[in-house]
């Protein structure tokens, strides 16, 4: 008697495998500006739940929300550091964050931003994707680069994930640090953001009492369609600390 797997299970199996790969790979990370994966757990679902330390502050978003209006020029350009030196750890490791939003950038209690839930989006194949594709203006649709938005004839996404995406969220965070907000505020449902985002049409520039022009050109920078134009992890990180000496 011959045993059928259904496709929904071995779907299933596959993304627990490669998950696991992935896990041991964080549990290896040792940098101040990354969350530490402590281990894993089940029970809490199909896939395990991974167990982090807890963080102050929770995340960049709520930080931004309920400070923002308090913070110096220094301490935003402080968070910006700590973002890009995370992010250049990360991509020196060969991993691609995959997701970087206001929501998987963590603050503590002594305001230093680490990185969390990296790597894992790339897992996931194209339906699965599909279905985890934010449905309300508040998830992480507002920092993805275009070309994690593409789908193929069947109407799976086929999203590509390079370095060179995480350098495009990077000015989404950029902008909500400066600006207090996340990016596309002003636009109520996430499929039009969707729709600006692959018409090429960026955040729009917040007044300049609010992000210098020197700063929202670099942020545009990183907006690029053209991928390979984007800032390099050494050029993000050089003109974050630039500011942060400048502003102090």
């Amino acid at each position: 008697m011959s045993v059928v797997m259904h496709p929904a299970f071995t779907q299933l199996t596959c993304v627990r495998q490669r998950l696991f790969r992935e896990i041991k790979l964080w549990l290896k990370l040792a940098h101040e500006n990354i969350v530490p994966l402590w281990g894993v757990t089940d029970g809490f679902g199909s896939l395990p739940a991974l167990v982090s330390p807890w963080v102050e502050n929770g995340s960049l978003t709520e930080y931004l929300q309920l400070k923002h209006e308090t913070l110096f020029e220094n301490e935003k350009f402080s968070l910006l550091r700590d973002v890009a030196r995370g992010l250049q750890y990360l991509h020196s490791q060969s991993i691609v964050h995959g997701d970087l939003s206001g929501n998987n950038v963590l603050v503590d209690e002594n305001g230093k931003a680490c990185l969390t839930d990296f790597g894992l989006s790339a897992l996931l194949p194209g339906r699965m994707s599909q279905a985890m594709l934010p449905t309300n203006p508040t998830c992480t649709v507002q920092y993805m680069a275009p070309e994690y938005l593409k789908f193929d004839a069947e109407g799976d996404l086929t999203p590509n994930f390079t370095t060179k995406s995480d350098v495009y969220s990077f000015g989404g965070i950029m902008l909500q640090v400066l600006e207090g907000k996340v990016p596309y505020h002003y636009i109520t449902r996430y499929e039009s953001i969707i729709y600006h985002i692959l018409k090429d049409i960026r955040p729009k520039k917040p007044p300049a009492s609010v992000v210098i022009d020197t700063d929202w050109d670099f942020v545009q920078r990183c907006w690029l369609e053209d991928a390979e134009c984007r800032p390099s992890d050494e050029d993000i990180l050089q003109f974050v600390e630039g500011r942060v000496r400048i502003c102090s």
